[in-house]
């Protein structure tokens, strides 16, 4: 089969779950033996080769139709500034206009060179965020199917707030003009198909992890804590903090790590200040020392708000830490609560202190959970298990196209 995925957040650059999922099933697509494409919209900013080869996977970066001015690096206030402007005065929709339109066009195009037989993209497009009108996405001359991973719609929902007609009307013709929809969690999809009022059928698709981790022997440390994701609300990393200063106070040799990007300052904000001196914070780390951390670590904890179906858990029970993961959204899928892990409200912080002060007051018990989710991972959701549901689905809505 021959498979072209669209992701404009493909590593290496600045990337999330999306980009991580992304790369993952198209090398193993590639490893199956199916020629794999990958192509996406970059700014100029994002860095990196415009054509590459990843593991056998076909990368193309195609560049925004822009003056430079804009998106080159959000982060800076500058930046932020001009895309405002930009933004508020059209110049940034006129760009995405035309750019679109040349997208599509060498999407054609590989598709014709590459006799291209399906077309995977997400829920998600990061250009619907700059528009301040209806902008919608090329229908292409191949079955396109969509992976839920969280729409714009999606989050706003999930935190109460308000999204736009535009965004929500993009959104939804996205779903509508694609061959078949499959998701990454079923809260997602239920929750999806309501907020964007899609009524037809959703294949759940989990997303998987490369379970086969060559891991050195490591001594795990029974007294170490990570957490790894972005330094934002809704990975519940400020409720985390609260919590650790109680930890603290029961058991102060206790360690806690935090991995990830974001602001350091606001984290530890909300940590006292005899506490401070037993966390720290490592930014954004390498794969292999993110996994040797994992493997170090006795715990891992997780109390997000909002997921499509998260990453960073799978990581951390592939690795053999005793996860803590929320009770929200789409924890309870990955974790069964006191079978292979612990579940939590990420508003309780009194319980949030509660699970990490009992795994590591119980080594027995820490050490049992770790392994109970060691094996649900590779059990369910290794990627090679993953790819072959995914070639599946693919199957089942390419003889109905």
């Amino acid at each position: 089969m021959n498979i072209l995925y669209l992701c404009d957040e493909y590593p290496p650059g600045r990337h999330g779950g999306i980009g991580t999922y992304v790369r993952l099933i198209a090398r193993q697509m590639a490893k199956l033996g199916h020629k794999v494409i990958v192509a996406g919209m970059y700014s100029t900013g994002y860095g990196g080769d415009s054509e590459f080869i990843d593991e056998g996977v076909k990368v193309y970066r195609f560049r925004w139709k822009s003056d430079g001015t804009w998106a080159d690096d959000r982060q800076l206030l500058l930046s932020k500034l001009t895309n405002r402007i930009l933004r508020d005065t059209g110049v940034i929709e006129n760009h995405i206009k035309q750019s679109l339109i040349s997208y599509e066009a060498k999407l054609e195009q590989l598709i014709t060179d590459e006799q291209i037989d399906i077309v995977e993209m997400p829920d998600y497009n990061d250009y619907i965020r700059f528009c301040k009108s209806y902008v919608p996405f090329p229908q292409l001359s191949v079955p396109v199917v969509v992976k839920m991973n969280g729409t714009i719609t999606y989050f706003d929902n999930e935190a109460g707030l308000p999204t736009g007609a535009h965004i929500v009307k993009m959104e939804q013709a996205i779903l509508n003009q694609a061959s078949a929809v499959s998701s990454a969690s079923r809260y997602t999809a239920e929750k999806s198909a309501g907020y964007l009022n899609y009524d037809k059928p959703i294949t759940v698709l989990y997303n998987g992890i490369n379970t086969d981790l060559k891991l050195a022997e490591i001594l795990r440390n029974p007294l170490q804590v990570v957490f790894t994701g972005s330094l934002v609300q809704k990975k519940g990393i400020y409720q985390l903090a609260k919590a650790w200063n109680i930890v603290n106070k029961n058991i102060p040799d206790a360690r806690l790590l935090i991995l990830g990007k974001g602001p350091q300052k606001a984290v530890a904000d909300y940590l006292s200040d005899g506490v401070k001196s037993s966390v720290t914070f490592k930014g954004h780390v390498p794969a292999d020392e993110l996994y040797g951390i994992l493997s170090s670590s006795a715990i891992a904890v997780f109390p997000s708000y909002a997921e499509a179906f998260a990453l960073a858990p799978l990581e951390a029970m592939a690795c053999g830490a005793a996860v803590i993961n929320s009770n929200r959204t789409s924890g309870p899928e990955l974790v069964e609560g006191s079978i292979n892990g612990l579940l939590v409200d990420p508003d309780n912080i009194n319980q949030l202190a509660e699970a990490i002060l009992l795994l590591l007051k119980d080594a027995e018990l820490c050490t049992r959970l770790g392994k109970a989710g060691n094996e649900k991972v590779k059990a369910f959701f290794d990627i090679n298990i993953i790819a072959k549901q995914t070639l599946e689905f693919y199957e089942g809505v390419l003889s109905n196209a």
